[in-house]
């Protein structure tokens, strides 16, 4: 049985089916910790997978392979955590071109004072606002000569993506191997008041440098790869072309909540940036669904 793209044997289920009865008054979570433990089903950087097992469990219930204890509690909504902050705008717009200023510096928010500053920021400028980013991330607040301009944020790939892949070639094994390998561009913001030519593709292009070895030292693993959802109805995607982006086509307009995928009509276009070049990307990503 193939779930979340990992292959689960007669033997796998049945490890699972005797967790759970030794364990009957254990949590959803300890369980899910028991079991990924058990069959060592690990994030790249060595820590296990706790919500891919969780879901595992879920769609395991639901196909009636397994009971699970009832849950401690019913999440209703999901917080972003924005709280108000005293944040004044400034009196004029900042303008000019990229040579008119020093080079952007793109800061990891580190402590709880800059996240809740990147999550005010998100939510007050940003169309889509401010949302709970699920699995690993980073965010960051853009500087240009020591003024506040931005805020950007990588998360987990989507899971399924047809053009991407598509374009990497790779089968549902590899995808689910490779996938770590994967960033996601999830939050792009420039404050309103900042108009500097080229400053938008000039981010993308830093990010592409930056990032790539910060998501290394948190969480283990080295991205191969950048993708990125833009709306066609607001962007023409000029600054992801500008930073040598390629352009794979559109989405279905389907999302996802939870197992389900619904569709909601909202088309975006997908660019993706390789961090190395394409051939030893695509050999290196499907080489990951190879490995024993």
């Amino acid at each position: 049985m193939v779930i979340r793209g990992r292959d689960f044997s007669s033997w796998d289920l049945r490890l699972i089916q005797e967790i759970i009865s030794e364990h009957p008054f254990t949590t959803r979570r300890k369980l899910s910790l028991l079991i990924a433990e058990q069959l060592d089903w690990r994030q790249p950087n060595g820590h296990l997978k706790d919500r891919a097992t969780r879901e595992v469990l879920l769609r395991l219930s639901q196909k009636e392979f397994i009971s699970l204890p009832e849950p401690l509690y019913q999440l209703k909504e999901q917080s972003a955590g924005v709280k108000q902050i005293h944040f004044p705008e400034p009196s004029m717009e900042m303008v000019g071109r990229m040579d008119d200023f020093a080079t952007p510096v793109l800061a990891v928010a580190q402590n709880a004072h800059d996240r809740q500053l990147w999550n005010y920021l998100v939510e007050k400028y940003h169309y889509k606002g401010c949302r709970v980013i699920v699995g690993r991330h980073l965010k960051y607040l853009l500087y240009l000569n020591h003024q506040l301009i931005g805020c950007l944020a990588f998360a987990d790939a989507v899971l399924q993506l047809s053009a991407r892949d598509q374009w990497i070639d790779w089968n549902a094994r590899q995808r689910q191997a490779g996938l770590a390998r994967i960033i996601n561009n999830v939050r792009f913001l420039i404050l309103p008041w900042v108009r500097i030519r080229n400053l938008a593709s000039k981010l993308l292009s830093l990010s592409a440098r930056m990032v790539p070895p910060d998501w290394e030292a948190y969480f283990g693993c080295r991205p191969l790869l950048m993708e990125s959802f833009v709306d066609k109805e607001r962007f023409t995607g000029a600054s992801y072309k500008a930073a040598n982006w390629i352009y794979l086509g559109q989405t279905r307009g389907k999302g996802r909540s939870g197992q389900k995928y619904y569709y909601h009509g909202k088309i975006k276009d997908i660019y993706v940036y390789p961090l190395i070049p394409v051939d030893s990307l695509r050999r290196i990503l499907k080489d990951q669904g190879e490995k024993p």
